[in-house]
Parts: C-alpha cells; structure tokens; sequence
C-alpha cells in the first residue's frame, strides 16, 4: 500500500482483449446475459470469468527492486482481501459501513444504478479500448474489466461527500459523534511507511522537503491523494485544512495535463493556506 512491493506500475489489461483494435466478440458481448454480467462501458459487458485472467497477469508479472515506484496493482488485491474477511462484496461493505452511515449521498461505485446521466460528468472519450465516451462508467481500465468495482478506482462522488470522508480522517476515525475508525488506524494509515519514501498506507503525503503532490505550506501532518482524472483531495491536521478539488481533466481525453502543468491545484491550495495563515 505504499508503493513499494517492487510491483510494476500498470498493466494495460485491455490490450490483451482487443482483436483488429477492437473488444474480442469472444470476450465481450453487446448485452448483459449469462455469463456476461460485468459491465465495462455502454452496451459493452465483458466475460465474467476473465476477472480470473486479470489477477493472474498480476500474479505472473515478475517483481521488481524494493524501492518506490508507484503502482495501482496491489489495491487489486485489498478489494479480494475485504471481500474474504468480511464476507461481503466490496462495494456492498463499504456503503453499509460507511458511505451511508456516515449520510453519504452519492459516493458509490456504478453510479448508473443510483442515478440519472445528466448528473455524471463525463470522462475520456476512450477510442483506444472502449470505442465511445466513458460518461457514467469509471475511466480506469482494469476497474472497467473488473465490473466497475477496484481496490483501486471506480468510486464516483460530489465534493462535499468527499470532503466528509476527508474530515472523518481528519477526525482520526471520528464523524458525526461516531466513532467508525480506531484513531490509531488512521494515525498509522497516513504516516510515511518506509525511509526514503513519502507515502503513507494507501494516503499520498508531502515530500520530505515538504511539497511534492500539495503546495509547500502543507505540514509534514498532511496527507490527501491525486487520481489520473485530475481530482485531489488533502488534509492538513495541523491547520484544520480539507481541501477537495474535482476534476475531469481526461474529458476529450488523457493528453490533457494543463492542470498539472500549470500547477493549478496546488496553486489554490496554496491561496487557502494563506488566508488560513493570516488569520491565525
């Protein structure tokens, strides 16, 4: 969970299902029917049992040095481990758990279950694999093949639930008068795990030097995560500070970095820490 198990960084798992650049008729069908229940994208339903396939690529692909490198592979592997000690489905856990207890109203996975398209935004038009836009499906690849549900994408939600989730770890485990998480989980969770490596387990976190994915005024405290969409959230215990910036910046498509190049989400950040600062 903090990128250093030696794991490659990403396989393209799709790649493998094309034929002449598009979905292999014999892997995927046009519509749900048995055998055929995972839904990758718009009349698009890929064969349930190449889950199976999946997890063995990850298994089969060698290790590399010990050192950090970040991959999205290993969090494959938390949605089976959750599954197997909870005896539940993932996302099934997760909304009893937590997403509706705490009075979550849109974070969920496939969201086209629980809402209307016209309050989805977007993501890629994905002519690579997909061959349409993504809009109401998640933009990741493998959590797509996976049915919509990953260990390491596929949750969609508005800015306030998101800035609810970030409080309640802000809280160390605490929200609404209750307690969900041990305090020293959550204490252990977003704390560097290994030297030389900034991560915390699972939590992304400043730069030794301070910086790094936040603005240099975060506090060695802070912890938050980036997505390849664009979205960031952070928090900052020391300062009070939940920061949560939504983005689909993969809208036409990938090639999109101005946010990153224009340093446009740290740059906001860094305008709150100022005014915090003043006011202090």
């Amino acid at each position: 969970m903090a990128h250093q198990a030696g794991l490659t960084p990403w396989i393209p798992f799709y790649k493998r299902t094309l034929k002449n650049g598009i979905p292999d008729p014999s892997l995927y069908s046009k519509e749900k029917k048995e055998g055929y229940t995972q839904q990758v994208a718009k009349d698009l339903f890929i064969r349930n049992s190449y889950t199976d396939s999946i997890y063995e690529q990850i298994l089969q692909t060698p290790l590399g040095q010990k050192k950090y490198e970040y991959s999205d592979l290993g969090y494959y592997f938390i949605k089976k481990i959750l599954e197997k000690e909870s005896g539940r489905l993932f996302e099934n856990y997760l909304s009893e758990e937590l997403y509706v207890p705490m009075g979550l109203r849109t974070m969920c996975y496939r969201p086209l279950q629980h809402f209307s398209m016209n309050r989805i935004m977007p993501t890629e038009d994905d002519q690579a694999f997909r061959k349409q836009l993504v809009h109401g499906y998640v933009h990741d690849p493998g959590a797509a093949m996976l049915g919509g549900v990953g260990g390491h994408a596929g949750v969609f939600s508005n800015a306030t639930d998101l800035a609810s989730l970030m409080q309640l770890f802000l809280n160390k485990g605490s929200y609404g008068g209750v307690q969900y998480l041990q305090s020293s989980v959550v204490e252990e969770f977003t704390k560097a795990q290994c030297p030389g490596n900034r991560r915390g387990a699972g939590f992304d976190r400043p730069s030794a030097s301070g910086g790094g994915p936040c603005c240099s005024a975060a506090s060695q405290l802070s912890f938050g995560h980036s997505g390849f969409t664009g979205t960031l959230v952070w928090a900052d215990p020391k300062y009070g500070i939940n920061y949560v910036f939504l983005s689909n910046r993969v809208c036409p498509d990938q090639g999109n970095w101005k946010i990153r190049d224009m340093n446009i989400r740290t740059e906001i950040q860094r305008v709150i820490y100022e005014a915090v600062l003043e006011a202090k």
